[in-house]
């Protein structure tokens, strides 16, 4: 079932825009929430670590370890059962067992069921993303399909930014009031009670899960459509993404390049702001959650409307938008970390947000059109495996071994190895760009 190229697929038929829209809002809010629940965590480190008697390294290993695992294991798994399965269900099942994960954070006693509890999160939250985009692929049509994966792409951002924000509020909230008279919940601390609020947001979030219909699986069009009803083999999905390496090869190498990049500086913006300008983490918090919900979302919805306006001209608007943040991001990302002033960073770290998490939506775009329906929840996954491996297993530690090692000596030495390593990210997503958008105009 080895399809050609440049096959595109079907656009869904008969299907009015709102329900189109309807259906990106829902798995929208559910990955916002996905989002949310995985980084609320972030700022009960310290309360976690004092109230259940935990070393260091136990909280890291059960709160960032355990989940990045689960997360990753999960995720060919994931784009298979999205390829064969109904998808509607599969985006329930995930929301159900997350939500029931998180509260079961908020209730743990001890090292092992807090372990156990994130990793049960992480597992549930990584079903999700292969069927998400699956249905975005079916269910919207091409004239809108950019626009709706730049929205879908916004929930990485403001989950993140809200976990931020109205976690800092709710934690603060609840450090004010009596509480212990509540059945059930009156014995957790804040932090638990915290988790077990925003675990429990995920239920009404079901219904809405079953308000829309499932997209039906289009295939691709004309000469290209499929001979079987019966999804391709592992085999025939790694057949046709050799069959497009030409496209496919730099495009994972620019996006595992931007996974890098950004995940590190999400680990390392926090100790540079402390060490070089000394604020508190609520002030950085604060900061970077306004950022996250304003110049992130801007630069996915702008991105998306000019792929979908280029592809309608007949051009290859993915690639397009490739070549040009990456161009942007070069700069940003060597001046981010070398920043002398609050003002300069800020500047450099909104532009940075503005242009790197376009990322996701130019590999979307371009892994749904590159490929028939049957296969994209795999290749889906085969990304974000990637993007796991290297962007959050591999890309902190090597700033900080840069930190530790080249730059040990340095005044500023987390600064100068995020400039350093920041750079080559950024460098080797543009020459993955340039490839690409040549790669584009010859074939078009």
């Amino acid at each position: 079932m080895l399809l050609h190229p440049d096959s595109r697929r079907a656009a869904p038929t008969g299907t009015a825009p709102w329900r189109e829209w309807w259906l990106v809002g829902v798995l929208t809010v559910a990955s916002m929430l996905a989002y949310i629940d995985k980084n609320i965590v972030s700022l009960m480190v310290v309360s976690i670590q004092k109230d259940l008697g935990l070393h260091p390294a136990q909280v890291t290993l059960a709160l960032g370890t355990a989940f990045a695992i689960a997360n990753i294991l999960i995720s060919i798994p994931a784009g298979w059962l999205a390829d064969r399965v109904q998808r509607r269900s599969i985006v329930a099942v995930a929301i159900l067992l997350w939500s029931a994960m998180a509260i079961a954070c908020g209730n743990v006693t001890g090292f092992v069921t807090l372990l156990l509890a994130r990793a049960g999160v992480g597992l549930a939250e990584g079903l999700l993303p292969p069927a998400c985009y699956s249905m975005i692929g079916d269910g919207v049509s091409p004239q809108r399909r950019a626009r709706a994966l730049g929205v879908f792409s916004m929930s990485n951002l403001v989950g993140t930014g809200l976990a931020f924000l109205g976690g800092g509020l709710l934690l603060g909230l609840l450090g004010r009031v009596d509480y212990s008279g509540l059945p059930l919940v009156g014995h957790l601390p804040p932090w638990g009670l915290a988790l077990v609020i925003t675990g429990a947001l995920g239920f009404p979030l079901l219904l809405l899960v079953f308000l829309f219909r499932e997209p039906k699986r289009h295939e691709a069009v004309g000469d290209q459509a499929a001979a079987s009803p019966e999804p391709p083999s592992w085999s025939e999905v790694l057949r046709a993404l050799a069959a497009r390496r030409g496209m496919l090869v730099p495009l994972a190498i620019f996006s595992v390049a931007h996974a890098m990049l950004t995940n590190s500086v999400n680990l390392w913006i926090a100790p540079l702001l402390m060490g070089r300008f000394g604020l508190t983490p609520a002030q950085i918090g604060t900061l970077s959650g306004a950022l996250l919900l304003t110049a992130g979302p801007i630069g996915l919805f702008v991105a998306g409307a000019v792929i979908d306006r280029l592809n309608r001209l007949g051009r290859h608007g993915a690639q397009l938008i490739a070549l040009v943040v990456a161009a942007i991001m070069l700069p940003c990302a060597i001046f981010h970390g070398l920043a002398a002033t609050q003002a300069s960073f800020w500047f450099w770290q909104a532009l940075l947000l503005l242009v790197a998490t376009t990322y996701l939506l130019v590999t979307s775009s371009i892994v749904t059109r590159e490929l028939p329906p049957a296969m994209v929840g795999r290749a889906i996954a085969i990304f974000l495996l990637l993007q796991g491996l290297l962007g959050v297993g591999l890309a902190p530690t090597l700033t900080a071994l840069a930190i530790e090692t080249v730059f040990a000596g340095d005044a500023q030495p987390i600064g100068h190895a995020m400039a350093t390593m920041h750079g080559a990210y950024a460098a080797v997503a543009l020459v993955a760009a340039i490839v690409m958008f040549r790669r584009g105009r010859a074939l078009r």
